[in-house]
């Protein structure tokens, strides 16, 4: 709330007040809906705080007026999302299938047994502070537990799920897991 008090003291430009903390209390009790969100006209409460303490304050309506719009929209605006949605589209408007999410296929590489693998976390980030050994360490690529795997394969269709063929594949050892039963080339 004290970052908030100090949003409209900044608005309203207040010249006149000193800005140590007792004075941030006391406008803080002169304008009630500061402190107050539940009311809808809270920018209407705050004018008229305002006029009750206009010896204390000099204002003019152009400066009220944008305080107001500024309440209105840290009122009623919903607060963004700070992680972008990647979620799986159930059906597409066109053929009304279901849609791979690219994030996943950009990510990820999935090898045939079903597990999922993805290089180390940071691995491109701040080469300056890294050893040599981290850097080379960095470059490897790690399993996703079976928790992601499985979300991982309902992000993306069965065109990605089924084994991939690539001339001379690096991954070409990993493929077959012979104590996994849907890889295992031996009979046990």
């Amino acid at each position: 709330m004290f970052s908030f008090r100090n949003l409209v003291l900044s608005s309203l430009r207040l010249s006149n007040v000193a800005k140590n903390y007792n004075s941030v209390n006391r406008i803080g009790n002169v304008f009630p809906a500061v402190l107050n969100f539940s009311s809808t006209s809270t920018s209407q409460s705050l004018f008229r705080g305002v006029q009750h303490c206009s010896p204390l304050i000099n204002t003019n309506t152009s400066i009220l007026s944008s305080v107001s719009t500024v309440l209105n929209n840290l009122a009623f605006k919903a607060s963004p999302s700070l992680q972008p949605i990647r979620s799986v589209t159930k059906w597409s408007l066109k053929k009304g299938k279901r849609k791979t999410v690219k994030a996943v296929v950009d990510r990820f590489y999935r090898l045939a047994w079903g597990a999922w693998i993805r290089p180390m976390v940071g691995r491109k980030k701040h080469h300056w502070r890294k050893t040599a050994k981290r850097k080379i360490r960095a470059q490897k690529h790690v399993f996703c537990n079976a928790t992601q795997s499985t979300l991982l394969d309902k992000m993306v269709t069965k065109y990605w799920r089924k084994r991939r063929f690539y001339v001379d594949d690096i991954y070409e050892p990993y493929h077959q897991r012979e104590e996994y039963y849907a890889s295992a080339v031996k009979p046990h």
